[in-house]
């Protein structure tokens, strides 16, 4: 994944005027949706908010894709601009349409896990939403992706947090911090999910073709939003996989040149130069001196 390949100047330059387009997709609706909640008596929380039993018991599935839009007062201030601070260069490494997916999946898969771990603590009037897992999965994967750079705790600008820190302990501590405020199982959701994504897929679980995406960047969805500067296009086809190691060339076996006596086995003899009166008188030789071995028996 590119995220071992961010440097560090962009990593540490936050301005809101470069906001990618994935990122300004998902702010807009985290806000429209808190709006919703707000005036319409949380209606959206009533249909999308992932609580276990619900899903369980009443197939509501759609819990599992959308709950991570939903953000209480708090959340609305700070998670849209800590998701910007942390995300951005991510999505203009992997493009917008790719960081779309990978974000609507991360959340599917925490979510998922989410409804696994109720399911064997047997408690299902938990719950899960915000934006807080997914951001948690993106930090942490960027942390120990270079473990040994030194960033700000929060991975806020220096002048908003001057406490630095190396990267490979920062996750434990956002880790140690939510827990104080929200003591929930979609926190070690998101952490399994982590463990999974380093270990088994190298940092990155969804690994698309550079033809597949660059189609839906073509299609009519994603068609008008091409000439943004704020969209990113695929520039890596994710899918193809390079060889760990170059296979060396072995060298071809040459054949040393006879110099016994004999004919070498496996040379090439040119019979049209062999002397057929000099076989027959051979054979002659050879049954005349038979021949006089027996009469003197």
């Amino acid at each position: 994944m590119n995220i071992h390949q961010l440097p560090q100047q962009q990593q540490s330059s936050y301005d809101p005027r470069l906001c990618p387009l994935a990122i300004k997709i998902i702010t807009i609706t985290t806000v429209l949706i808190y709006l919703v909640n707000y005036f319409f008596d949380n209606i959206f929380n009533k249909w999308f908010m992932d609580i276990p039993y619900l899903v369980i018991e009443n197939y509501e599935i759609q819990r599992l894709f959308f709950t991570q839009f939903i953000e209480n007062l708090f959340g609305i201030i700070i998670m849209p601009f800590l998701f910007y601070c942390n995300v951005q260069d991510i999505e203009k490494s992997l493009g917008t349409v790719v960081f779309l997916i990978d974000f609507f999946i991360k959340n599917f898969l925490i979510q998922f896990i989410f409804q696994i771990f109720a399911l064997i603590i047997q408690n299902n009037n938990m719950y899960s939403y915000g934006l807080w897992n997914v951001l948690f999965v993106y930090i942490s994967l960027s942390c120990f992706a270079n473990p040994n750079e030194t960033r700000s705790l929060v991975l806020l600008p220096w002048y908003f947090i001057p406490f630095q820190m190396t990267s490979k302990y920062i996750p434990f501590v956002w880790m140690g911090i939510h827990l104080l405020f929200n003591r929930n199982l979609d926190s070690f959701a998101a952490l399994l999910l982590i463990i999974i994504e380093i270990k088994c897929f190298k940092f990155m679980i969804f690994r698309p073709s550079q033809i597949f995406i660059q189609k839906l960047e073509n299609s009519c969805f994603f068609r008008c939003f091409k000439k943004r500067t704020d969209f990113f296009a695929i520039q890596q086809d994710f899918k193809a996989r390079q060889p760990n190691q170059v296979q060396e060339q072995r060298p071809i076996p040459q054949v040393q040149p006879f110099s016994g006596q004999g004919i070498q086995i496996g040379a090439n003899i040119n019979f049209d130069n062999l002397n057929i009166n000099n076989i027959q008188n051979s054979f002659i030789n050879v049954e005349s001196s038979q021949n006089q071995f027996q009469n003197s028996n």
